[in-house]
Formats: C-alpha cells, structure tokens, sequence
C-alpha cells in the first residue's frame, strides 16, 4: 500500500499518546486553549455576536449543543458560531512562520471540540482534549506552511483559515473515538466540504467587509459534518493531500512542499508556531500599534498632546484599511485609525474596543483623524515579497512640534518574539472578566491539568466554565 502523506498524518493521529508529546508543547496547546475560550466569552458578550448566534439558531435546527451559555444547538450550528465568536474580536491565536501569519487555527479546532464535547457519548479527559487538539494544531500547521502559494498568486488566490477543516476533522473524529479509517473518511470529506478562499473577496475596496471574514466558522462546520458523515460510513477521498491535483490545487495554490507535512513528524513540532495577539484587530496593524503603545508609554503624551501619528507602512494598509469612521466592529477591527485611536487613548485591549459607547467616541474619533499612512519602500518589500512580513515606523508628533518613533518588523506574540505564560493568562482574565463563571477555576484547569485525568468533560459548558447561562445581555 502507498504511504501517502494523507495516510501518514492520518497514522500520526490515531497513534499519538499524551506522554509522547513534549510537556513544552501540551503547555503551549492548553495556553491555546484557554486564550480561545477567552476570546469567545469576550465576543459572545457583545452585540456582535448576537446575529451569528441567532442565525445559527434559525438555520442548524434544535440540539443539544452550546455557544457559550447559549443553548440549543445542533452540532454543526454549534460549530459554525463557536468557531464565529471565538474570531468575533479578532484577538484570536493565529499561526506565524519567521512573521508571516497563516490562519486562526483555534477558533475552528477549539469551536469543534467544543461540538464533540457537547455529542461525545462519554466524558472526555482533559489529557484526550489536549492531546487531539495537539494533533490538530501540529497537522493544521503543516498543511498551511506546505500549501504556501507563490507571491504572484498569493495576490490571486488565497484562503486564510479554510484548510483548518481537516485539522479540526481530526480533532472531532479523535474525541469521538473514530476508527482509523474512519478518521481517514473524514479528512477527505472536510477537505471536499471547504469553503472557496475568500481573503481577497473580504470586500475591500468599500465597506462593511465580509462578515465571516477568516472563514474559521465554515471550517469548523465542515470538519464536524464530515466526522458526523464518517460515522455513519460516507467515504471521502483517501489521498486528498497528496500529488498534482491534491487539496494545495483545490484551495488555490501554485506550489506545494509535501515533505513539510511528514519530515520529523513527531519530532519537530509544528505547534510551537502557534501566535498569540495582544490587540483586538487584524494582525496587520499588530507592529504600528505596538510600535505607537510603546510611544504612548516611553513619552507619556495624553491624547490631547498629541498632534499627529504618521504610520510608514505597506500597501495593503494605506490601501484597505483607513477607514476613518468604521460602522461596525468587523470593519473596525480592519482599519487602522481607529485601532490606533484606542491604543492612543489607552483603552485596554479587547471588548472595550468596540462597546458602542466607544465607537461613538469624539474623542476618539478625534484622534482617528490625526492618523496618516504613508506607503514605505522597505515595509513594502517584507509585505509584498515572499517572507510577507507587516511591519510598519510610527512617527508620533507632539502639539509643540516634537517628534518621537518607533518601528517594529514582527508582531509580538510569534514564536520569534513570544508572549510570556503570565502575559496570555492575564489577557485570559481580562476576556473573562465580569462574567458569571468561575474564571479561576477556568484558568487552572488549563494550565494546571495537562496530561492528567482529573478532569472530564462532559460538555462544551464544562469545558468553557457555564453551565447553563442562557446569556442575553449584550455591550
């Protein structure tokens, strides 16, 4: 039998055991894990969530799955809008490759094991849960490095979260105890059920963007369905990874590297790329607000002092994303003045971003208007060459006419520049802040129980600290 490479992350799953996984890497997934349940408890707080949440409700019929205190959901409604919440703020982990990002991948694998959870005939160990969503993270990371499409046609054709049904297929189809064949099915399947790339048809040009605008909550729905498909024993093609028309060609690539899906597989662990964010706003901005953070901090400038802030940066951003009056939070979350109107005004990142209060702001609709962008030779090059690296200068000018700058060429919370254990456990309890759960016990859990059996699961609701919230309280 040919031992594809299909075959080969098929057998890496169904044979991978907690005690082989470096307790470096567990640590890393359950930081992973914990930082999405945060990020989808602050969404599912906000009014932005509410019309995914009530569509899911009107198109995945009744069941007994939940959205973070929310109840009643069929299996894949629950997939498709825990998977939307999570990326909701777009505070969300990502992964990064010497800079270059590469997808939400917890939203989708985290959304499906929520699912898996909530349908799974038997509690799930917290070792079961972190060791399936190792193998997803792993497997996850790989496709998106090995499918990288050339720069020409990265500017065509590309899909930003859409390859993570199969990651999240394994993650399902492990916690609900699928055979190896089964598991096999159900890859082919995801991959058949993927959504079309969508990161240049977000709607730039004009406005509101897309709403479902990294595709991690139609991932997330494929890779459910498919193990649900599996289960009842659809097939689905075997060597969907592999050769001249494998899933690299289906999802709109022009080159493909198959060795990174398999070379050290179990050795060099691919979910040590995993990224987390500081800001709630698509990682794009990530170096000019930080690099205008630190301004803020080393000068100590209070809004009213500051006369303008001139952000030397790359195309994409002086071209789609200077939306000066954002209409809603997905378009803000996208446009660079009024991110670095909140960062100058120093609110905490997260939620508070995007309250409607907020975003009605004179204040901070004043500081946005004192934010320019001016294309740069150098940040272009990283961006628009291969290595596709966002950096951006920010020159900060004073009222008195004094100048400060700052410039940052990767975004903080890579696995080149790391947040630190503490950092992501308090932006956890900053999302988990002022919700009727017991955050502590959340958080220990997480970071406490790798690897042990102490802890089961019999719900998605245990699993993110509710029981049942039935939450209607929108900000």
């Amino acid at each position: 039998m040919n031992i594809t490479a299909t075959r080969q992350l098929v057998k890496f799953a169904c044979t991978l055991q907690a005690q082989t996984i470096p307790e470096a890497i567990r640590h890393k997934v359950s930081l992973h894990l914990l930082d999405g349940l945060g990020c989808g408890w602050a969404a599912s707080q906000h009014q932005s969530s509410k019309p995914t949440i009530h569509s899911a409700r009107l198109f995945g019929g009744n069941g007994d799955c939940s959205v973070f205190g929310h109840t009643g959901f069929s299996p894949l409604a629950a997939a498709f809008s825990n998977a939307a919440v999570i990326n909701g703020l777009d505070h969300d982990d990502g992964v990064e490759i010497d800079g270059k990002g590469l997808g939400h991948p917890g939203a989708t694998l985290i959304a499906a094991a929520m699912a898996a959870l909530d349908i799974s005939p038997i509690p799930v160990s917290h070792e079961a849960l972190i060791t399936a969503l190792t193998v997803g993270f792993e497997v996850n990371n790989r496709l998106i490095h090995a499918i990288q499409p050339s720069v020409e046609r990265f500017n065509q054709v590309y899909g930003v979260a859409q390859h993570q049904s199969m990651g999240a297929a394994l993650v399902t189809g492990l916690l609900l105890a699928l055979d190896e064949q089964q598991l096999h099915n159900a890859v082919g399947l995801a991959a058949a059920l993927t959504p079309l790339p969508s990161l240049h048809q977000y709607n730039w040009q004009q406005r509101p963007l897309l709403s479902i605008k990294d595709a991690v909550a139609p991932a997330a729905q494929a890779a459910v369905q498919a193990v649900i498909m599996a289960q009842q024993g659809m097939s689905g093609s075997l060597d969907v990874l592999d050769g001249e028309q494998g899933f690299w060609r289906m999802i709109g690539s022009d080159q493909f590297a198959p060795e990174i899906l398999t070379h050290d597989l179990g050795n060099h662990w691919y979910a040590n790329y995993g990224s987390f964010k500081i800001y709630p706003a698509c990682r794009w901005l990530a170096c000019a607000l930080e690099s205008l953070e630190t301004l803020v901090q080393e000068t100590g400038w209070r809004a009213e002092d500051i006369q303008s802030v001139e952000v030397h940066t790359f195309p994409r951003i002086v071209d789609d994303m200077m939306d000066y009056r954002p209409q809603n939070v997905t378009d803000a979350q996208f446009s660079l003045p009024w991110t670095m109107a909140a960062v100058a005004a120093g609110l905490t990142p997260g939620a508070g971003w995007y309250t409607e209060k907020n975003m009605k702001s004179p204040v901070l609709r004043a500081l946005a208007d004192k934010v320019t962008a001016i294309l740069d030779p150098d940040f272009t090059a990283r961006m628009t060459g291969p290595a596709r690296q966002p950096g951006a200068r920010v020159v900060l000018t004073h009222v008195n006419g004094s100048r400060s700058v700052q410039e940052r060429f990767k975004p903080l919370g890579s696995s080149e520049r790391p947040l630190t254990k503490s950092e992501v456990i308090a932006k956890a309890r900053l999302n988990l802040a002022g919700l009727k759960i017991d955050s502590e016990s959340l958080i220990k859990n997480m970071i406490q129980q790798d690897c042990t059996d102490q802890v089961f699961y019999s719900s998605a609701a245990q699993l993110t600290g509710a029981s049942v919230l039935s939450t209607n309280c929108w900000i």
